[in-house]
């Protein structure tokens, strides 16, 4: 039986929850989908994960587009784990979604709340001592729950956030587009093109020996966490500055912000 498991992940928190199910679930394969669906089906497969992040209380839409064009089973066990830091938002409702348009659905969804890795608007917290126990027992439950082909409705979003959802985040949804339009490297940047490498959507190229952002960017900062020099700096874009948010002015990256990633994974396991 084919087990494989789809994966959105820019920090290394989602990768290292998508990493302990495989090893769990054995012989599973873990795609990145920054690699084209209709080369890595699941019509076959008998266990499929969906594991990534939750951006502005929903799935990054890299992931929406990779599972809207992804041939599935429909009576695999399909489990989904998102990772985030405060709110789940309607992250498992847009994935069942998808899902039910292909005549499938979640077996099992969990919500697994992580250091938060968002180092252009804040530092890493809850601290990383307090938090990375917590995420790793966590991922192993869940791991170990996935294993034995156990069910879990997925968490549905409160109606309070429901509300809430339009005037607090179509805003930045609006303007993602802008956003990395903060992005510019310093003297220290060698070319290297670990930010390319790392990059879930593929959207920076090498020009003359410089990263070049494309404008398709979901926020996720691998690029600025994995740069080995610390090249790549950040200043809010005009857009989120016109937003006039508490969040959107205080965007930027003071020198010495640390840029966290989980531990466990390092940039050459985001590039596969």
């Amino acid at each position: 039986m084919k087990k494989v498991i789809y994966c959105f992940s820019g920090t290394g928190n989602s990768l290292r929850a998508a990493r302990i199910m495989a090893d769990e679930l054995k012989d599973t394969q873990i795609v990145n989908v920054r690699k084209d669906p209709s080369e890595y089906s699941a019509e076959d497969a008998g266990v499929i994960g969906l594991v990534c992040p939750v951006y502005e209380w929903d799935i990054p839409g890299r992931m929406k587009a990779f599972i809207s064009a992804l041939n599935i089973n429909p009576n695999a066990y399909i489990f989904m784990v998102a990772t985030y830091i405060a709110v789940h938002g309607k992250a498992f409702e847009t994935v069942e979604n998808i899902l039910l348009s292909k005549g499938a659905h979640l077996s099992y969804a969990r919500a697994i709340r992580c250091v938060a890795s968002q180092c252009i608007a804040y530092p890493p917290f809850p601290p990383e001592k307090l938090m990375l126990p917590l995420m790793e027992k966590s991922m192993v439950k869940a791991a170990r729950e996935i294993s034995k082909r156990k069910l879990r409705k997925y968490p549905h979003m409160s109606p309070i956030m429901r509300k809430l959802f339009p005037k607090m985040m179509v805003p930045y949804l609006n303007v993602e587009h802008e956003y990395d339009k903060g992005f510019y490297t310093d003297s220290r940047c060698t070319g290297c093109s670990t930010c390319a490498r790392v990059c879930p959507t593929k959207n920076i190229t090498i020009e003359n020996g410089r990263p070049n952002w494309n404008h398709y960017c979901h926020g996720c900062n691998a690029c600025v966490v994995y740069c080995p020099a610390k090249a790549i700096q950040f200043k809010t874009p005009e857009a989120y500055v016109a937003l006039g948010t508490m969040i959107s002015k205080k965007l930027g990256l003071p020198e010495k912000r640390k840029r966290y990633h989980n531990p466990h994974i390092k940039a050459r396991d985001l590039m596969d």
